[in-house]
């Protein structure tokens, strides 16, 4: 288990990281955005994605607090993530690799939409349709499997 205790709190840390990020996008926008890009219609858009990316990795670290400090859902946690049919379902699926993936081209498409709007929009396009894509391979796997 303290393995498993050293992953949770890796995440946590990840987390942290990602709200430290979305802090430094709202600093920039609220302070150093030219009006330009502020009367651009994305302007909005990549607020409401900072401020989503900074709350979920919020609750992230809110639930994986209480799961570090509760014994018994520690536990529940460690056998719901390690079930091997899932890991098979997930490993067919690429889900891994795909969520990292995804989630990189979201934080770069949220940095790239300063400097260029067809770029933005094509990035958070590809991640969102590679999102699906693999949530329903997932679906079909876990009906097979």
């Amino acid at each position: 288990m303290k393995a498993y205790r050293k992953t949770i709190q890796n995440r946590i840390n990840l987390f942290s990281l990602l709200i430290l990020i979305a802090a430094a996008l709202g600093v920039y926008d609220t302070f150093f955005a030219s009006e330009q890009i502020k009367a651009s219609p994305m302007f909005n858009f990549q607020l409401g994605l900072t401020a989503a990316l900074a709350l979920m990795s919020l609750v992230g670290i809110f639930y994986n607090k209480l799961v570090l400090d509760d014994e018994q859902k520690l536990k529940k946690q460690y056998y719901k993530e390690n079930d091997e049919r899932m890991k098979a379902v997930k490993a067919k699926a690429g889900l891994p690799a795909v969520w990292v993936y995804s989630a990189l081209m979201i934080v770069a498409g949220m940095i790239v939409g300063y400097f260029n709007e067809l770029i933005f929009i094509t990035l958070i396009a590809a991640a969102v349709v590679q999102l699906l894509l693999a949530s329903v391979i997932q679906l079909i796997y876990q009906k097979i499997l």
